[in-house]
C-alpha cells in the first residue's frame, strides 16, 4: 500500500531534513514555501495568500501536513488556513515560541505543535558524559590573549595633579603678595575652596590683582571638584554596572561554559542545571530577554564575545570541564572552539554544526567529535508526532 501525500512547508535545513525522512518512508512530497504563497497580489492579506495558495495543493488528499519553516509566524499562517480548510488534517507544527500551543492543541486534536530546540536540546546535554573515542592527535597552538582594557583613569589623575597644583600656587601666591603665613595662606585657600568661608580671613581690603586670584581660585576649584567628584561617581557605577552584567573575570572551576543563550541555548541551559551543573553563559546581546531567567535559576553570565581569547580567559576556559557553543553559526561556533583548545587540549568540545558535511570534515580532520545538528536531532520526533490519516 502506497503511503499518503504529505504537505512539507518550509525551505530551512529542518524542512530538507523532513522531505528526506518522508520521501524515505516513500511518502510522495507536495512541497510549499513562503514565496509560492505570497507570489500573488503583494496586497493580499498573508492569511489570504495562504488559503488561495493551499488550494491547489488537493489538501483533502493528503495524509499530513508539516509546518517546518524557519519563521514560527509562517508556520502559523499555514497552520491557520489549514484548520480552515481541513480541520481533520494531521498537522504538525515548528514553533519555537510555544505559548499558543496548548490553546490551539486544546482546540484541534489533530495539530500537534513542537519546539525542535526543546527536542534536541537532551542530545546534547548528554554529550557531556559521552565517551570520546579518539584523543587530539594535534597540539593546538596558543593564543595571544589581548590585555584587558585600562581601568585606571587617567583623566581623574590629570585633574587631581591640576588641583593640587593650583592649590599650592595658590598659598604661595597668598604667602608672598598678602604677607599671609604659609599656615594661613593654607588655611585660607582650603576653606576657600571647601566654600567654608568662616569670615576670619577675608580679601575684602586687598588689592584688585589678589581679588581677582581669590575669585578665580573659587571658579576653578569648584570646575575641578565637580569634575573630579562626577568622573568618579560615572567609574563606580560603570564599574557595577559592568559587575552586575558579568563582564568579570571569573575563578570557576570544573564549570560548564556555554556559549549562546538562543532558542537552544536556552533549553542546554536549563538542562544543565537541573543536573547539578556549574553553568556559565557567555553571551553576546545583553539585552536577550532569557538571561535573567538562567540568573535566577543559578547560572552565571558573562556579557561578551565567546571568539575573543581575552573573553575564554575571563571565563576560566582552561579549568573548565566542557565548553558548549551553540551560536547559530557553524562557523563561529567552530573558531569559538578551536580558540578554546589552544587553552586546554583536553577540553571537552560541544559544537552546534547545521551542516552533517562540515560536521564530518570537523571529527575527522580537526579531531572535534561531539558536533550536533539540532535539527537532526529533532526531525524524527517531529516527523513521527501525529500518525497520518490513511
Amino acid at each position: 500500500m502506497t503511503p499518503p501525500p504529505v504537505l512539507i512547508f518550509g525551505d530551512g535545513h529542518l524542512a530538507y531534513r523532513i522531505r528526506a525522512l518522508a520521501g524515505g518512508r516513500g511518502h510522495p512530497i507536495t512541497r510549499l514555501n513562503y514565496e509560492a504563497i505570497h507570489a500573488g497580489d503583494p496586497h493580499e492579506s498573508a492569511i489570504d495568500g495562504t488559503t488561495r495558495a493551499l488550494k491547489g495543493v488537493a489538501v483533502g488528499a493528503l495524509g499530513a501536513a508539516y509546518l517546518v519553516d524557519d519563521s514560527d509566524e509562517r508556520n502559523l499562517e499555514v497552520l491557520i488556513a489549514l484548520i480552515a480548510l481541513d480541520g481533520a488534517l494531521p498537522v504538525v507544527a515548528s514553533l519555537f515560541n510555544e505559548a499558543v500551543a496548548p490553546h490551539i492543541q486544546a482546540a484541534h486534536p489533530n495539530v500537534r505543535i513542537l519546539n525542535p530546540a526543546k527536542l534536541a536540546a537532551p542530545g546534547f546535554i548528554t554529550a557531556l558524559h559521552a565517551p570520546i573515542e579518539r584523543a587530539l592527535r594535534y597540539a593546538p597552538a596558543p593564543l595571544a590573549v589581548d590585555p584587558a582594557p585600562a581601568r585606571a583613569d587617567h583623566v581623574i589623575r590629570r585633574l587631581a595633579i591640576g588641583f593640587l597644583a593650583m592649590v599650592c600656587a595658590a598659598v604661595a601666591y597668598f604667602r608672598i603678595a598678602e604677607g599671609f603665613t604659609w599656615l594661613n595662606a593654607l588655611y585660607f585657600v582650603v576653606v576657600t575652596v571647601a566654600t567654608v568661608g568662616y569670615g576670619d580671613i577675608s580679601l575684602l581690603n586687598s588689592g584688585p590683582a589678589t581679588k581677582l586670584v581669590g575669585i578665580s581660585l573659587i571658579v576653578a576649584s569648584t570646575f575641578f571638584i565637580w569634575m573630579i567628584f562626577s568622573l568618579t561617581v560615572d567609574g563606580i557605577i560603570k564599574r557595577r554596572v559592568q559587575l552586575a552584567l558579568g563582564r568579570r573575570v571569573y575563578s570557576h572551576e570544573g564549570h560548564v561554559i556555554l556559549c549562546g543563550l538562543g532558542r537552544l541555548g536556552h533549553f542546554i541551559a536549563e538542562g544543565l542545571l537541573a543536573r547539578g551543573e556549574r553553568v556559565l553563559i557567555v553571551e553576546k546581546e545583553e539585552s536577550r530577554s532569557s538571561i535573567d531567567h538562567v540568573r535566577g535559576l543559578g547560572a552565571d553570565v558573562y556579557i561578551g564575545d565567546a571568539r575573543l581569547p581575552r573573553v575564554l580567559r575571563d571565563v576560566g576556559v582552561m579549568r573548565a570541564k566542557a565548553l558548549y557553543s551553540v551560536i547559530n553559526n557553524d562557523y563561529l561556533n567552530l573558531e569559538i572552539g578551536l580558540n578554546a583548545r589552544s587553552f586546554d587540549p583536553k577540553l571537552r568540545l560541544i559544537l552546534r554544526i547545521f551542516d552533517e558535511s562540515m560536521s564530518r570534515n570537523v571529527r575527522q580532520h580537526l579531531d572535534v567529535h561531539l558536533t550536533f545538528s539540532m535539527t537532526a536531532l529533532a526531525d524524527d520526533a517531529l516527523f513521527n508526532a501525529l500518525a497520518p490519516r490513511s
